[in-house]
C-alpha cells in the first residue's frame, strides 16, 4: 500500500514540478515604468532619515544602485546633467560620462546629530558597467544628500523603494 501511494506521489510531482518551474516569478509590471525625464517624489512623512550606504551592481539589462536609509525613505529629485558639483563648495566632481543623472534626497542627512558621518558607502566609484560609468557622493548639505551618476549615454531610469531595510533603488537601462 505504501509503495502505491509513494509511486502516485512521485508521479504527481513529476507532472507538476516542470509546470511550477516554468511559471514566471514576478510580472514585469511589478516594477515601475522606465523614465526619460527629470522627476520628483516628495515624502512629507520622512523626518530626518539618515543615508548610510550605497551599493551597485550590473545586471543583464540594467545597472543598479541601491541606497540604504535609516528611517523613512526621503523624497527625491532626479535630473539629467553632464557636469556635477559638490554641494556647498561648488567644486567640480571628477566623474565623467556622455550623460548623467543627479539624485537629491530631502529631507536627508549623512551625519548624526553630533555631526559624525553615518554614510559608509563609496564617495567616488568607477565601475565602468554597460551604462553606469561612475558615481559620486556629492553632498550632505542643508538637509539634502546628493549623488551624481556618470552614464555612457542618456539612459532611461526607474526609481523605486524597498523596505526592511529601507532602500531606494535606481536602475539605469542598458
Amino acid at each position: 500500500m505504501f509503495r502505491i501511494r509513494l509511486t502516485a506521489a512521485l508521479s504527481a510531482l513529476a507532472v507538476s514540478l516542470p509546470l511550477a518551474l516554468a511559471l514566471p516569478s514576478a510580472p514585469a509590471s511589478a516594477l515601475p515604468a522606465w523614465e526619460n525625464h527629470n522627476s520628483t517624489w516628495p515624502n512629507p512623512a520622512a523626518r530626518a532619515p539618515r543615508v548610510v550606504d550605497l551599493a551597485y551592481a550590473a545586471h543583464g539589462r540594467y545597472d543598479r544602485v541601491v541606497i540604504t536609509v535609516r528611517g523613512r525613505i526621503p523624497g527625491d529629485a532626479v535630473r539629467y546633467g553632464r557636469n556635477f558639483t559638490y554641494d556647498g563648495s561648488g567644486k567640480p566632481v571628477p566623474i565623467h560620462g556622455r550623460a548623467g543623472l543627479q539624485l537629491s534626497l530631502a529631507p536627508a542627512y549623512a551625519h548624526n546629530r553630533h555631526g559624525d558621518d553615518v554614510y559608509d558607502g563609496p564617495h567616488i566609484a568607477r565601475p565602468h558597467f554597460d551604462t553606469l560609468r561612475a558615481l559620486a557622493f556629492t553632498g550632505d548639505f542643508e538637509g539634502q544628500v546628493s549623488f551624481a551618476f556618470a552614464l555612457t549615454h542618456r539612459a532611461d531610469y526607474r526609481v523605486f523603494r524597498l523596505h526592511d531595510p529601507q532602500r531606494l533603488v535606481i536602475d539605469f537601462r542598458h
